[in-house]
């Protein structure tokens, strides 16, 4: 597999993980007494991850740069 399909292929697996963290915090807030602590460590971990999305992809922009 090509370094690019690689790195598109580790943004779209953080992507689908992203989505799935979202759909568990809207599942916790809905709840009675939703645990901030959770939440809290969720969007966290989406913030890194969201920043690593960002990271990927500049190096795919980079990368796509080079072959011109």
């Amino acid at each position: 597999m090509g370094r690019n399909k690689k790195l598109r292929t580790r943004i779209a697996g953080l992507r689908s993980v992203i989505a799935i963290h979202l759909r568990k915090i809207a599942r916790e807030q809905n709840r009675s007494v939703p645990d901030d602590t959770l939440i809290g460590h969720w969007k966290t971990e989406i913030t890194a991850w969201q920043r690593t999305v960002k990271n990927l992809e500049r190096r795919l922009m980079k990368g796509r740069h080079h072959e011109d």
